[in-house]
């Protein structure tokens, strides 16, 4: 999930915010005509909790009408909570879980006490029916005084397969992610996981403050849930002269069938001085199991604008019957003047030669808090499955500040006479 720093006054924000709505042309699609909307949608581990809860990932549960979600409260932080939900989207308080939201089940995750963990972090889940999953994501290490290095790691990544509770402790493994440069990384996160891979990103440096991602250079991977083995995932700029300036993640992967999967995340330029991150785009590549090739890479910028000063990134992936996909999306604005947050719907479809169109269709989100109806000013959208997407919200307060929440919001994007 995409971290944004609130740096500039609550106006400047709310200012550039309404600048760059102004600016939306006809290249996004209408709002959907039915939205429902639920911020927050909470899990509260002990009474009276006041962590913050993130939603970070999704997928369709075992009966109609219910989904799997996985996450973690005080995510980011040195010391998060997992957790997962199996259970419909409604807004119920429920008195089972210490009045956490929803009328399903809440499940706390940790990776096993031999993994030496302070805190756990579920990103992707994946559904294997009769209350079995696969769950994808990060566990941060308590380094003390020490300094974090390729041979003590800060964050490290795990897959597990097993029971929905996350009770199957041979069912986890721990992963440390390889840099293009053939070094174990000292930060690791696998983010997605479907059809039995699943993906992520590791690197060597610290935060850069900007972005909030954990690197300027990172290398994306892929891993088999099977046997535990990597490989990094193969981009068209990878053999040109500035290779060593781009930075790739890895965010999302969906299972096509007959050993064909597609994978989204971000792709930037490092700026030189380690500023940050100078463009970036979404992406979408294709990943052929059997032969190990790549394919039909190609990036997407906000509105499908030929220049922008937004990044935006791939937070997730779902393919509908018809064939297309549909990701939910985060883009920034780094610049002097703005520091904003949009989360959005975007639905790619493929060309005729089988690669992908490379127009999309973007729907900006509007996320509102539950109950007052005040309009989020930084938002992110980080899962999607079906007509369902789960993200975290910023709400603007009376006393110039921000409420942070988590949000659910189910739309009508996937009828069939298409976005309204």
């Amino acid at each position: 999930m995409l971290q944004v720093s609130s740096r500039l006054t609550l106006q400047e924000l709310i200012d550039g915010l309404l600048r760059f709505l102004v600016e939306e042309g006809a290249d996004s699609l209408e709002k959907p005509g039915k939205v429902s909307t639920i911020s927050p949608f909470d899990y509260n581990a002990v009474p009276d909790d006041s962590s913050i809860t993130y939603l970070q990932g999704i997928k369709g549960g075992d009966r109609p009408d219910t989904f799997l979600l996985v996450g973690a409260n005080d995510s980011p932080g040195p010391n998060p909570q997992g957790f997962a939900y199996v259970g419909p989207l409604d807004p119920v308080t429920n008195p089972a879980f210490n009045g956490s939201s929803g009328s399903g089940t809440w499940y706390p995750i940790a990776v096993p006490d031999s993994f030496g963990a302070a805190g756990t972090s579920v990103y992707g889940p994946d559904n294997l029916d009769a209350d079995l999953v696969n769950y994808v994501g990060a566990f941060t290490r308590d380094l003390g005084d020490s300094a974090a290095s390729s041979t003590n790691p800060s964050i490290v990544g795990f897959t597990y397969t097993g029971a929905v509770d996350g009770s199957t402790t041979a069912g986890y493994r721990e992963v440390q992610g390889i840099t293009d440069e053939g070094f174990a990384g000292t930060y690791t996160f696998v983010h997605s996981v479907d059809g039995g891979l699943a993906v992520g990103n590791t690197d060597l440096a610290a935060s850069d403050g900007r972005t909030g991602y954990f690197s300027l250079k990172s290398t994306a991977f892929i891993v088999s849930l099977a046997d535990g083995s990597q490989m990094p995932i193969q981009f068209d700029t990878d053999d040109t002269d500035d290779s060593d300036l781009i930075t790739h993640t890895a965010y999302a992967i969906w299972y096509n069938g007959d050993g064909q999967y597609t994978i989204a995340g971000g792709s930037g330029l490092v700026l030189d001085g380690g500023q940050g991150v100078g463009a970036g785009a979404g992406y979408l590549v294709d990943y052929d199991s059997v032969t190990g090739q790549f394919s039909h890479y190609t990036e997407f910028d906000y509105q499908n604008r030929s220049s922008t000063d937004l990044i935006t990134h791939f937070e997730g992936i779902y393919r509908d019957a018809s064939g297309d996909y549909w990701l939910p999306a985060t883009s920034v604005a780094l610049n002097p003047q703005e520091d904003l947050a949009i989360a959005s719907v975007v639905r790619v479809e493929r060309d005729r030669s089988g690669g992908f169109d490379a127009e999309a269709q973007w729907l900006p989100l509007q996320v509102k808090q539950s109950g007052t109806g005040v309009e989020s000013i930084l938002s992110t959208g980080n899962s999607l499955f079906g007509d369902a997407v789960v993200g975290f919200a910023n709400y603007p307060t009376s006393a110039n500040g921000l409420t942070q929440a988590d949000y659910v919001i189910q739309g009508n994007w996937l009828l069939p006479q298409g976005w309204i």
